[in-house]
């Protein structure tokens, strides 16, 4: 298989978030990619490398997702298929080493022991199907995985949402997932129960409310003494039209009082003298036990009538100051205590009424019939002190409550995925047992053994029939071509624990930063032939070879990796040096026509906000490919530069100036003087040159500080300054190359 593209990258580094367009072309057997330095090169190399572990421990948290050309997805935490080698900077610091200058050995295999070369191979083959075949269960597996993921964090926004108030942390898959393990059974809720837990964990919590209470205990007593007094009697020589009358009854016998008090002997009313005899009778039908009885009655009708006060005021509270479940309920009580209280007002108001009527009639007994009783109204504020005490309970356990709501409700919504998750976990398993069977093997079947057993076998086959020193002497002879002198060799260690770097007969010391460069690169080079890679069967990443290696250094460097990769199954080369990319696309261009080439190059685009940068995979611009150096490609850049207002725009220019000053200067005035004091050499306006090299050398380089939203008008304006300075200095020069920009 072959990387066809990388359909999307996030977090990784500078490739924050970058989705492929459908514009992007497939990579190629030969994908050139091209980038100024710091743009992400180095990046985009260590995912290739990542690929072959299934993740880069760097970005942790990255998402990946190339596509092969079957069609088929690899994504972070998967091997590719194919094998891949990359060279890079974590490459060399990985096997060899310039601090000791030292390197890891390569083992290339001999040509003895053909059985064991054969048993490799079959074991190889063996190990790849294998390796497909746990690929392939992995990918079922994750697949279930992240099924079963879904479910949870589907579930979990549910239970988050339908529990919001309970808890104040965010409900999540994890917690979700903690709360399924603890759950032994199925615990589905009624449609009508779900709801009204659901209302119950939306509630606040309410004040306590004050219970009802009636201590009447003289209630009883007072109909007790109605009772008695209704059915006493009193002797006397009665009035028949008082008896007959009783509102005319009340009026004399207030009158008889009152002529009493005064000691009149006239009638107050009409004048006349009130005879003796008169008198007489009306104090025989007033007698004093009468008045007394009367005076028993009014104590207890005044009694009556504060019980039936406090009884009046027997009311409760509003249900709405109760939780919400409770109401109905509570209403129902609440009728019916009113009903108990109001039968019992009317019951007092009987018994008041009989006592009125029995001072008219005090000689004659009468009937207040049954007795009334307390017991029904006492049961009915009992009742409702039930409520009560549940609302006041439940508020002294509100929150112990609303989080047993919350369990119930949570219990409820796992149980509705429990047999799919049990079903998922099911088939996880057996995929785990599989691959676990896959690398292990099956005890008691020594003809299959697993992956580790055949690796291990051809471990041991290999250490047979390998040689670090035949690698060694080709790598020495690889150096002396690449550098053209073998002044510098690698050495095979005695412990078999690589080779040391020696200049002569000693440890190479002080080795040059282009010495460094082209020993990584042949040793890269030469390993492509180790007994652990198949260059035909892999894919090779290349990343800056070039960088520090003159133009002659360069070119070896060119024909090795061309040479090294004439086989390769597919091949990346990533560059910042305009040069070495030339060589590149000619040697394509040469190369079937460049049908199996195709081109690229890292964009970054900028926050206005916080300075920071998105990397993305671009075609190769035109103009990379039309001028013949990268002086012709920066001056056009320059020259065709029209400011659109934004920060991102002019961003790039200060560094793309400063390069173009450089060349410039070293046309102009070819010595080993520093920018400056070359830039004052030229016969051109001070202040114009002064603000040009201030340009180039603060805004080429990154403060950390953020963007200065000066930047826009600065680089139109000594951009501007630039191009006039060298039309000025330097006109032929500056002609022919605007020339070139025609062409």
């Amino acid at each position: 298989m072959v990387i066809k593209k990388f359909t999307k990258i996030k977090d990784f580094g500078v490739f924050r978030d970058f989705v492929a367009p459908r514009a992007l072309p497939e990579f190629k057997r030969y994908n050139i990619i091209y980038g100024w330095n710091g743009s992400g090169k180095t990046t985009l190399s260590k995912l290739f490398a990542s690929l072959n572990s299934g993740g880069c421990g760097e970005f942790s948290t990255a998402l990946y997702e190339i596509k092969d050309d079957a069609g088929a997805t690899c994504s972070h935490g998967q091997n590719f298929s194919t094998p891949i080698r990359v060279f890079n900077q974590e490459y060399v610091d990985d096997n060899v080493s310039f601090t000791v200058n030292k390197a890891k050995p390569i083992l290339i295999l001999g040509e003895e022991n053909q059985e064991a070369i054969a048993q490799i191979e079959r074991d190889e083959k063996e190990i790849s199907i294998i390796r497909t075949k746990i690929n392939e269960e992995t990918r079922q597996k994750k697949e279930k995985s992240t099924r079963k993921d879904r479910l949870f964090t589907d579930i979990a926004r549910t239970i988050g949402q339908n529990t919001r108030g309970a808890i104040s942390r965010t409900y999540r898959r994890p917690e979700a997932e903690a709360a399924f393990a603890k759950l032994s059974e199925k615990h589905i809720l009624q449609d009508e129960q779900l709801t009204l837990l659901v209302q119950e964990i939306s509630q606040e919590s309410m004040e306590k409310q004050q219970k009802m209470s009636f201590t009447n205990n003289q209630l009883t007593k007072n109909f007790e003494r109605s009772q008695k007094l209704a059915n006493e009697t009193v002797e006397a020589n009665v009035i028949s039209r008082l008896v007959e009358n009783t509102d005319i009854a009340e009026w004399v016998e207030r009158g008889v009082a009152l002529h009493e008090k005064h000691k009149n002997e006239k009638c107050e009313f009409c004048g006349s003298k009130l005879s003796q005899e008169r008198i007489k009778e009306l104090a025989n039908h007033f007698n004093d036990a009468d008045k007394k009885l009367k005076e028993q009655i009014d104590i207890v009708l005044n009694d009556l009538r504060t019980d039936y006060a406090q009884i009046q005021q027997l009311q409760p509270v509003d249900k709405m100051n109760l939780y919400q479940e409770l109401r109905e309920e509570y209403e129902a009580r609440s009728i019916a205590m009113t009903d108990a209280r109001d039968k019992l007002l009317t019951e007092i108001e009987h018994f008041a009424k009989t006592l009125e009527s029995k001072k008219a009639h005090t000689t004659a007994q009468l009937d207040l019939g049954d007795q009334p009783k307390l017991d029904d109204l006492l049961l009915r504020i009992a009742k409702i002190n039930e409520q009560i005490d549940l609302h006041n309970k439940k508020t002294d356990e509100f929150n112990a409550h609303k989080l047993n709501v919350s369990k119930q409700i949570e219990a409820h919504y796992l149980s509705t995925i429990y047999d799919d998750v049990e079903a998922l976990k099911t088939d996880i398993l057996a995929h785990d047992n599989k691959i676990r069977e896959l690398t292990d093997g099956v005890e008691g079947t020594p003809d299959k053994p697993g992956l580790h057993k055949l690796i291990e076998r051809v471990g041991a086959n290999k250490s047979k029939i390998s040689s670090s020193h035949k690698a060694c002497s080709i790598l020495n002879e690889s150096l002396k071509n690449f550098l053209g002198h073998a002044e510098i060799t690698f050495s095979t260690n005695d412990d078999g624990s690589g080779y040391t770097l020696k200049r002569g007969n000693t440890v190479a010391k002080s080795l040059s930063e282009g010495e460094r460069t082209a020993i990584a690169f042949v040793y890269f080079i030469v390993q492509l032939k180790d007994e652990n890679f198949d260059v035909d069967n892999g894919i090779v990443v290349i990343d800056d070879p070039v960088s520090s290696l003159d133009a002659n250094s360069q070119y070896q460097a060119f024909s090795f990796l061309k040479t090294a990769t004439s086989s390769v199954k597919q091949l990346f080369v990533l560059t910042h040096n305009f040069d070495f990319l030339k060589l590149l696309l000619n040697w394509q261009k040469g190369n079937n026509g460049g049908r199996e080439a195709q081109y690229f190059m890292i964009n970054n685009r900028y926050s206005t906000s916080d300075g920071s940068r998105k990397a993305f995979l671009d075609k190769l611009d035109t103009d990379l490919q039309k001028y013949e150096s990268e002086y012709h490609y920066l001056f056009n850049m320059i020259y065709n530069y029209q400011s659109d207002g934004t920060i991102a725009n002019a961003y790039k220019m200060p560094n793309i100036a400063r390069k173009v000053l450089d060349n410039f200067l070293m046309f102009r005035i070819p010595s080993s003087e520093s920018t400056y004091k070359r830039l004052e050499r030229l016969n051109f306006d001070t202040q114009k040159k002064a603000a040009i090299y201030k340009f180039v050398n603060d805004q080429s380089h990154i403060t950390g500080s953020g963007f200065d939203p000066a930047l826009v008008p600065e680089t139109q304006k000594n951009i501007g300054y630039l191009l006039e300075l060298m039309k000025s200095t330097f006109p032929d020069h500056y002609a022919i190359l605007e020339e070139s920009l025609s062409q």
